[in-house]
């Protein structure tokens, strides 16, 4: 098959330096240039993967387009994709770049490939010389990005080091922050992250912070605005009580997060406070959660379904139930409205307490230091062996997932204390916004479970630290039963 006479061009650079010299420029006079001298004639649509490196495994968005709209035609048959270098297409070595260059060929679109010197049809595919230059070319490239991958490790590992002493290293900042010679200070954009906090203590979401954000008109990350990820990652920054979170990766392109260095930055919020946020966005599930409802996601049937708030409109007035989602699906023979139920958890929340405290498990931290430190010896130890075992890089793999699980237990325990400390019965009756208001329940409480006792309701609340309160409503009143005893005996009766 000939060329068809159109031409498209594929552009990437993988560094902030290259975006602001002149890598964009230099590629696409290349492309205008080799379609001027084939007669090709060079499409308004392009695809660039601006600022993102060919040897990650990171998705490159137009590089997918690119492939999807070849493989669904509308990037015709004899069409010709110029790029400046095969390492723009990937450098993560011979075989990935085969396979990324063979499915264009397939297609019947040809690759001109400007310095390599290459025009690739899907001939080149069983063609010796052609399968040769390809392959040294991504072996090239593959060994040029493991040099500069491994010069790029040993300079962050200096300026991770550099941090430890104290130092003040250039490194990219949280929005809110900036470097002035030997210090970090507040960014003009502090306000914007002060106010994803205050939101996120509302009780709102990821979402409706994004939301709120582009509303009011907060400068965003990116063009597009904001969204949910990049507020979820500002709230999850360690930035935010001042700390630096240092991290290191591997070969195969896993980080692994190593030393948080306390006090590295000024604080917008106390650690304290930000252990609070982490316990309060991992309480908030994602999905719908309606503003005036005090107790989603809280409030489930004994089936284990959750109560699902419903309204009935007679007589020009409201009338407020719930049932049960399972019975609704099918799943549960409890068929009957739950009437009131609302009104007895706010007379509820009036004897809410906490009678046990969740105490921190010093053991863990002690667990915690030898695992690190025997991963620690065993990769000084790597560096003296000629060749690794693998057994020794399985060992320090499984010690790592042990790792991750114990800082996983201390985190979680971290936010039990906080959450517990946090949780004042006088502040829970005065809040009046039920967004709020099921926030904090949610700090404390993992469930409130309801269930049937003849003409009268079980109330189960069940705190995080597995403490248990009890309680009987009757439509009218509450009955509160402080111990199994009395529970077993009324049941009894």
């Amino acid at each position: 098959m000939k060329q068809n006479g159109k031409a498209y061009s594929y552009i990437r650079f993988s560094s902030k330096k290259q975006e602001q010299g002149d890598s964009v420029r230099r590629q696409t006079e290349l492309a205008e240039q080799y379609a001027h001298v084939h007669g090709l004639i060079l499409s308004d649509k392009n695809f660039q993967d601006l600022g993102i490196s060919a040897f990650k495994e990171g998705n490159r968005p137009s590089l997918g387009d690119m492939l999807e709209a070849i493989e669904k035609g509308h990037i015709e048959q004899g069409s010709t994709i110029i790029i400046e270098s095969l390492d723009r297409l990937s450098r993560r070595g011979i075989d990935v770049t085969q396979q990324i260059i063979k499915s264009i060929l397939q297609r019947n679109v040809f690759i001109a490939s400007l310095v390599d010197g290459l025009l690739l049809n899907r001939e080149s595919i069983n063609d010796l010389v052609s399968v040769i230059k390809i392959a040294l070319a991504a072996d090239l490239a593959y060994k040029e990005s493991e040099k500069k991958s491994q010069r790029l490790r040993e300079t962050k590992g200096q300026q991770r080091q550099r941090a430890l002493n104290g130092e003040v290293i250039n490194k990219i900042l949280p929005f809110w922050l900036e470097r002035q010679r030997d210090k970090f200070l507040f960014s003009d954009r502090i306000d914007t992250v002060k106010r994803i906090i205050e939101l996120r203590r509302k009780g709102l979401g990821t979402n409706k912070i994004a939301k709120v954000l582009n509303e009011e008109g907060h400068r965003p990350l990116r063009s597009a605005g904001w969204n949910h990820t990049t507020v979820a990652k500002t709230i999850n920054s360690v930035a935010l009580y001042g700390a630096y979170q240092t991290s290191e990766t591997t070969k195969d392109r896993k980080v692994i997060l190593l030393d948080i260095i306390e006090d590295y930055y000024p604080a917008v919020i106390s650690k304290e406070e930000f252990m609070l946020l982490q316990s309060d966005q991992k309480h908030n599930k994602p999905g719908y959660k309606s503003e005036h409802n005090a107790f989603s996601g809280l409030l489930k049937h004994e089936c284990g379904g959750a109560l699902v708030r419903k309204f009935h409109v007679a007589s020009g007035k409201t009338y407020q139930y719930h049932v049960c989602a399972n019975a609704r699906d099918g799943k549960c023979c409890v068929t009957k409205n739950f009437k009131n139920i609302e009104v007895a958890l706010y007379r509820i929340i009036k004897e809410l307490k906490i009678e046990e405290r969740t105490n921190f498990d010093e053991s863990l931290l002690v667990e915690k230091n030898t695992i690190k430190e025997k991963i620690q010896n065993l990769n000084d130890m790597i560096i003296n062996f000629p060749k690794v075992p693998k057994s020794v890089i399985q060992t320090i793999s499984t010690l790592e997932e042990n790792l991750d699980k114990i800082e996983s237990k201390i985190k979680q325990q971290n936010n039990m204390i906080i959450s517990e400390n946090a949780f004042d019965i006088k502040v829970l009756q005065e809040i009046k916004e039920p967004q709020k208001l099921n926030m904090m329940l949610k700090r404390v409480i993992e469930q409130i479970i309801v269930s049937n006792t003849g003409k009268k309701w079980w109330i189960k609340v069940l705190y995080r630290n597995r403490h248990i309160q009890s309680f009987i409503w009757d439509g009218k009143e509450i009955t509160f039963f402080s111990d199994t005893k009395k529970i077993l005996d009324y049941i009894n009766s």
